[in-house]
């Protein structure tokens, strides 16, 4: 059983795989000697020739698995879980924009029996970002933000794919997103499964061989660039925490019905007040109809927040409904899954 699987995902990196494979091997024999681990390199479908530059490569330590086309960060992840041998299971960037240096930081909590995943958080209060342009940064953050409200602050950052797992976590989680948005459903499926998350504060540095490349076109408008990740980023807010969106449009439709109450109260009152010799019935009742009357505005707008508000009520119990049977049916699966696969080894082990 090799010690530690580290699993890169890569795309179209010809100009800097060798580099990051020799960082990586340097920095494990370097920094943690006797400890055994693999290095796989999950080529998503390259056309630049890095299938070529890892094939050159003489190191046993080296394992290649490729897609025949690029199928996206989610299926480059998955096939990595699947490929890793491992005790540990590190994820890591192919420009190591998270340097090495991070990897013994994150085993750490998992080795100690604190966390069964452990993430590198640039946005931790003790974290840091290096060399990425200030308006990508800012939205990453905020975006992280609206993430963080789901998990109810738990975590500072959730979109990093650079993490460590302990590997009997990796085997149960059952994971089906091929694109950036597998890193929100390790989460969300962790979560499910009782399994403890935690994170350290890290360094993100883009470093210069790889800044230019990543902010390509999208260098002018970023808000552009990055509009799906935000439209991703509060679907997942939704998911993970329904309440947490529905929040402000309930709480500003009952102020407007609460205020437009209070308006049609206390022109009553004044009506009332103004009417009181003609007799107390009298004139409560000519002073709620003149209030009526002369509120008939108000009365629209309360009807109609009413009206929105039963909406958004609906959808607040609809989609806590839905998450909880979201959520039974996976643990359901995770567990006849967990079965299934103990079978299969006692078979194996028999056989």
């Amino acid at each position: 059983m090799i010690d530690i699987s580290l699993i890169v995902p890569a795309y179209n990196e010809a100009g800097i795989i060798v580099g990051t494979v020799g960082e990586l091997d340097a920095f494990m024999r370097t920094h943690m000697p006797g400890r055994s681990f693999e290095i796989i390199i999950v080529d998503d479908g390259s056309t630049d020739g890095m299938a070529d530059r890892l094939a050159q490569l003489d190191l046993p330590v080296l394992h290649v698995e490729r897609h025949a086309r690029n199928l996206g960060r989610g299926a480059g992840l998955r096939t990595g879980f699947a490929a890793a041998r491992g005790t540990y299971v590190v994820t890591l960037d192919s420009d190591l924009s998270y340097a090495p240096t991070h990897i013994p930081r994150m085993l750490a909590p998992i080795e100690a029996g604190d966390a069964d995943i452990v993430l590198a958080s640039a946005y931790h209060p003790q974290g840091e970002i290096r060399n990425v342009p200030f308006v990508r940064a800012k939205l990453s953050y905020y975006g992280n933000k609206v993430l963080s409200a789901g998990v109810r602050g738990q975590l500072h950052t959730l979109t990093c794919m650079v993490r460590a797992y302990r590997r009997e976590v990796v085997e149960r989680l059952e994971l089906v997103n091929s694109g950036k948005d597998i890193h929100l459903e390790i989460i969300q499926k962790a979560n499910m499964l009782g399994c403890q998350i935690a994170e350290i504060p890290a360094t993100l540095d883009w470093r210069d061989k790889s800044r230019a490349k990543r902010v390509g076109k999208g260098r002018s408008f970023p808000l552009l660039a990055m509009s799906g990740t935000i439209v991703s980023h509060l679907v997942y807010n939704y998911v993970l925490r329904p309440g947490s969106m529905l929040l402000f449009p309930v709480a500003m439709l009952g102020l407007v019905i609460f205020l437009g109450g209070m308006t049609l109260l206390y022109s009553w009152g004044i009506n009332t007040v103004h009417l009181i010799d003609e007799g107390i019935f009298y004139a409560l009742y000519e002073g709620l109809r003149g209030a009526l009357l002369n509120g008939v505005l108000t009365l629209i707008v309360i009807g109609g927040s009413a009206f929105f508000l039963l909406i958004f009520l609906a959808f607040y119990f609809q989609s806590h409904q839905s998450k909880k049977q979201f959520e039974e049916l996976y643990i359901l699966l995770a567990r006849t899954n967990d079965r299934l696969k103990a079978l299969e080894r006692s078979r194996n082990i028999q056989n």
